[in-house]
């Protein structure tokens, strides 16, 4: 009899072991955080999106939580947190940066209507934007921050320099980032006003029966729009440089 209450409970640990609600130094990297607060651990997290039935999250194959009970969670993907946008579509936002400043972003789906009256943007959009979803669709990526894991707020300049208001090393990176897209407005405006004087005179030069070569001003421009958009590629960004200078030090 011992040995069959032992075999017993042998078989039944795994069940009491699985998916249960752990403290903040648990070694297991897998959880959901649910709205009551509590904190569920698991060896596998994943979200399930059946076909015409409500999505819900499963841990470890056997439990189920209804994804409106969800804040936030983490699995091999990454930390995702709880959002919403104006039409109360529950969706994730991946995060990219931890620390005070934590940065997020979710990519959205917008199409392009011209009736629209949200100003041609498709519905599921953010920050205000709408539609009816007409139009030729096109994805890009919406950021969002949050200071001390208060709430959700735009990823720009102007909530940043608020957030990072108490660090004059973050702050003197904010003004070099404001100062260079100055820099970059004026070569884009400089760039453009030299491509349409290049474009004018080459097409005079086909009206005056002198075609056959464009316009060396028309190279230029196209020269001078691009050179804002090529440094781009090899600096890091003075707003991320910026955050993860506030990170840094705030946790000295």
């Amino acid at each position: 009899m011992k040995y069959r209450l032992l075999l017993m409970l042998f078989f039944c640990l795994p069940l009491f072991t699985m998916a249960q609600v752990g403290s903040d130094d648990d070694p297991r990297t897998h959880f959901v955080g649910l709205a009551n607060g509590q904190k569920v651990y698991a060896k596998r997290v994943q979200l399930k999106n059946p076909f015409l039935k409500d999505s819900y999250f499963l841990l470890d194959d056997s439990l189920r939580f209804p994804m409106s009970s969800v804040r936030y969670y983490q699995n091999d993907n990454g930390f995702f947190l709880r959002i919403s946008d104006p039409y109360d579509r529950d969706d994730f936002a991946k995060r990219t940066i931890s620390g005070r400043i934590s940065k997020f972003y979710v990519s959205k789906t917008f199409y392009n209507n011209m009736y629209s009256p949200y100003g041609g943007y498709g519905r599921y959009g953010y920050g205000g934007f709408g539609g009816y979803g007409y139009g030729m669709p096109s994805s890009r990526n919406i950021y969002f921050f949050t200071k001390d894991d208060g709430p959700l707020q735009s990823y720009n300049y102007e909530n940043l320099r608020e957030a990072l208001s108490d660090n004059p090393g973050s702050m003197a990176l904010l003004n070099q980032y404001r100062k260079g897209k100055y820099v970059e407005t004026g070569m884009s405006i400089a760039g453009a006003a030299i491509l349409l004087y290049g474009m004018s005179q080459t097409f005079k030069s086909y009206q005056n029966g002198q075609g056959g070569s464009v316009a060396p001003t028309v190279y230029v421009g196209a020269a001078v729009i691009s050179i804002p958009w090529i440094s781009g590629l090899f600096k890091k960004d003075k707003i991320t440089q910026a955050v993860e200078l506030y990170n840094y030090e705030r946790k000295e």
